[in-house]
């Protein structure tokens, strides 16, 4: 009977011990959301979810205790599930300039599943000549994907207009020119026979010092929104209601992009020697692998979709004209709802990186649009 009873014990103690190895118990503090406890402690918020069943959907409060995967421990095992799991599954290998979330795009399939495929990665430090396991589905299907994207991005493109290979097409028909090292307002106003002035027209945020990659619009398109007159208006679109994850995603940005208040406005900045309000916007997605326009106007009708504004939610971008024209020059993101105001942090002229309100007089007759980014 006590030789029952050991062995009773000893198998529980030896559960309980292989169980509390591969856990991790995380307090709540302040300012935490799934999110940044996911990427604390590198798991993803899928397996956090799995340990603590009720804190799905739910708010998360201060000093909740939570149970988290221990990858440490589990980290050689997933890695040998991992390669055996790989075989025979088409990889891709990393090239300059991708993120997982280019990689995740190109492919066609969700970001956490391209983590979930490789456990092993960093996701905020791939280098060039990483193998990144892209599908569960056989080389052949993969890649007769792939081919049928490209074919289909090829057939598109002998659609647009035939123009400079530098330049490309933006939704509004603007022939866009992305900067390389070394250009500046001057030498792309020769190579476009357009003077500085029209470019900064077209430009109303453009900077002389021009960031690599900064996308100038060098020639108008012929979609003309003018005042008092019939035009096809884009209808925002009904969507539902950010998903948990999504909603996690977005108090982490509104976090990340708060720990810049106070920081001076700097033209074409993207860092925290000063920003410009796309700059802001910009530098604060990449947190999230997410690569926006790098223009405010760009932003509007290149990121996300446009929704209506009772429908907006923590993380979408909010757009506003400032230049006296009508034209979208100025962006930042929603960090609260109320009844009738939205409150938004972005980077101001004036003031820098601040919190304002669609209440005051300013922003209230100047509130543009709003897009949902976080899908």
């Amino acid at each position: 009977m006590r030789l029952i009873q050991f062995l009773t014990f000893f198998l529980f103690f030896c559960s309980s011990v292989v169980f509390s190895q591969k856990t991790i118990k995380h307090t709540v503090v302040e300012g935490e959301s799934f999110y940044s406890i996911a990427k604390k402690y590198k798991v993803s918020e899928s397996d956090i979810y799995e340990l603590n069943p009720k804190s799905k959907g739910a708010l998360l409060q201060l000093k909740t205790v939570l149970l988290i995967p221990n990858k440490k421990s589990n980290s050689k095992d997933k890695k040998e599930v991992a390669s055996s799991k790989n075989v025979n599954k088409e990889t891709h290998v990393v090239e300059s300039g991708e993120s997982l979330y280019k990689i995740a795009k190109k492919y066609d399939i969700s970001l956490e599943k391209l983590k979930e495929l490789n456990p092993e990665i960093n996701p905020e430090n791939i280098q060039i000549g990483d193998k990144i396991v892209v599908s569960g589905k056989p080389k052949a299907a993969v890649k007769k994907a792939v081919e049928k994207k490209k074919e289909t991005v090829v057939a598109e493109t002998e659609t647009k207009q035939n123009i400079d290979s530098d330049l490309y097409l933006d939704e509004l028909g603007n022939q866009v020119h992305s900067v390389k090292r070394g250009e500046n307002l001057y030498r792309l106003s020769k190579e476009y026979k357009v003077s500085v002035r029209d470019l900064e027209e077209m430009n109303p945020e453009i900077v002389a010092n021009l960031p690599i990659g900064y996308e100038v619009i060098v020639k108008k398109g012929n979609v003309e929104v003018e005042k008092n007159q019939n035009v096809v208006v884009e209808v925002p679109k009904e969507i539902e209601e950010l998903s948990p994850e999504n909603m996690s995603k977005a108090e982490f940005l509104i976090a990340k992009a708060s720990k810049h208040i106070g920081t001076r406005y700097r033209g074409g900045g993207t860092t925290s020697a000063g920003f410009d309000c796309s700059g802001l916007m910009f530098s604060t997605f990449k947190n999230i692998d997410m690569t926006l326009p790098r223009s405010s106007s760009s932003m509007a009708v290149g990121a996300g979709v446009r929704v209506d504004r009772s429908q907006a939610q923590k993380g979408d971008l909010i757009f506003f004209t400032t230049n006296g024209r009508g034209s979208i020059n100025h962006v930042g993101m929603v960090t609260e709802v109320l009844e009738n105001e939205i409150k938004f942090i972005h980077s101001s002229v004036q003031a820098g990186v601040i919190i304002s309100s669609t209440e005051e007089p300013y922003y209230k007759k100047r509130f543009v649009q709003i897009n949902r980014v976080l899908e």
